[in-house]
């Protein structure tokens, strides 16, 4: 298990354990992390900068922010 900071936007963050094969898929999903932190549906991992993919395990972070999805308007 791996504890991990997730935040979104500039003051709203929790601290939350995560089993070692939770993905970041699994922790997008989960409704409770978003209300708690006032987060929008269409958001993205970030750590360090990069997007993380759906499929990556979330207990490879320490740190984690919700960014709003970018609109693929062309």
């Amino acid at each position: 298990m791996t504890t991990v900071t997730i935040r979104c936007g500039m003051t709203n963050s929790i601290t939350r354990s995560f089993e070692d094969e939770e993905t970041i898929g699994d922790m997008l999903a989960c409704t409770s992390i978003r209300a708690a932190l006032s987060a929008p549906e269409n958001v993205v991992a970030v750590s360090g900068g990069t997007t993380l993919s759906s499929t990556e395990y979330v207990s490879h972070y320490d740190s984690i922010t919700l960014e709003p999805q970018a609109s693929s308007k062309a």
